[in-house]
């Protein structure tokens, strides 16, 4: 029998959030997944029935039309915007391009770096992170020559947003050493007043976005990635074809632009309102639409918010064993689930 790479012994299985099984996807109210509550928006069908004209042929490998709107949206070439099948697609097309030694990643963060990173056996040098905050002191100290360092920005799980400050302070490091700064913006689209990392110089960064999580449609695999020219030219090489559906993009190319935008400015409101009583009655802060939570044994207390038709993530596999993680949804399914937590504290 043919054995497996040895990269590959002892990796498991990367955990997610919205793992809801058969019949009781309908039954469960899911915060495990950082979505849109108030998506899809209600523009999308259209863009589906377009699509269907278009089954009968491959998809354009290229996705010249989102990629042109991204350009347009971002004021940048063509050339320097790739889009993929998720964030999830992109992420080990990063680490097949450019990871020679090794990769630097948060202590607690987005698991499926790490896997990227074991696929290449690379040397994983793990950031400690004081107080649960990514400190981007010590991030700029530990890097070396041809590191490539994987950002949550915001993180995941933790909710903390790096400003342009602290991200300029890690991407000088990045130019200084000649390493490679990986910002993976999945959740930026929920953030209050987000700086515009794309106008920052991109030689010596790749930022990763999501419209799957922005525009609540987890289902539609739809993601993209901006930097030089020449770092888009190295992905594109390896990239499997045809990976984004005749679907995807057209669904893409239907959210990039000003109804999408106004869609997302209408959730940040809502989502801010929904975030005070949270707050309140927590005492916890986020920059996103997502906390964590000190609940003393995570998997007790997801088994137990379960049986009551909530779901939310058992934090342990970020390294947080004693964390739960959940979204911020519609108001009254925030104060469903404000209720039963409450029944684990006595603030």
């Amino acid at each position: 029998m043919v054995k497996a790479r040895a990269a590959l012994e002892g990796l498991k299985v990367c955990e997610h959030g919205g793992k809801v099984e058969g019949n009781e996807r309908n039954e469960i109210l899911d915060f495990s997944g950082n979505l849109n509550p108030y998506g899809p928006p209600d523009f999308i069908p259209d863009a589906v029935r377009e699509a269907l004209e278009e089954i009968r042929l491959y998809p354009d490998t290229e996705c010249s039309e989102l990629r042109a709107k991204l350009a347009q949206k971002y004021d940048c070439e063509e050339k320097e915007v790739l889009v993929g099948a998720g964030v999830s697609e992109l992420i080990p097309l990063v680490t097949l391009s450019f990871v020679k030694k090794r990769v630097l990643i948060p202590k607690h963060t987005y698991g499926e770096y790490e896997i990227a990173a074991r696929m290449m056996d690379a040397k994983i040098e793990r950031i400690e992170m004081p107080e649960l905050r990514i400190n981007p002191e010590l991030i700029a100290e530990e890097m070396k020559p041809d590191d490539v360092v994987f950002l949550c920005n915001p993180n995941n799980p933790t909710g903390q947003y790096l400003g342009k400050n602290e991200i300029e302070l890690i991407l000088e490091a990045a130019e200084r050493v000649d390493a490679l700064a990986v910002l993976d913006e999945a959740y930026v689209d929920f953030v209050k007043n987000a700086f515009p990392a794309h106008d920052l110089p991109a030689r010596n960064m790749i930022i990763l976005r999501s419209l799957t999580k922005s525009f609540g449609m987890p289902g539609v695999r739809i993601g993209y990635a901006i930097s030089s020219g020449d770092n888009i030219k190295e992905m594109r090489k390896i990239k499997v074809p045809w990976s984004v559906s005749v679907f995807a993009q057209r669904i893409g190319a239907a959210v990039i632009g000003v109804e999408g935008d106004d869609f997302l400015a209408q959730t940040r409101e809502k989502i801010e309102k929904g975030k005070k009583k949270i707050e309140e009655g927590f005492r916890i802060h986020s920059d996103v639409n997502y906390y964590i939570l000190d609940v003393g044994h995570a998997p007790e207390v997801k088994r137990t918010l379960f049986k009551e038709g909530i779901l939310v993530r058992d934090c342990t596999s970020f390294g947080l064993p004693s964390h739960i993680r959940f979204s911020v949804r519609r108001e009254e399914e925030n104060e469903l689930l404000i209720r039963h937590l409450m029944r684990f504290f006595s603030i």
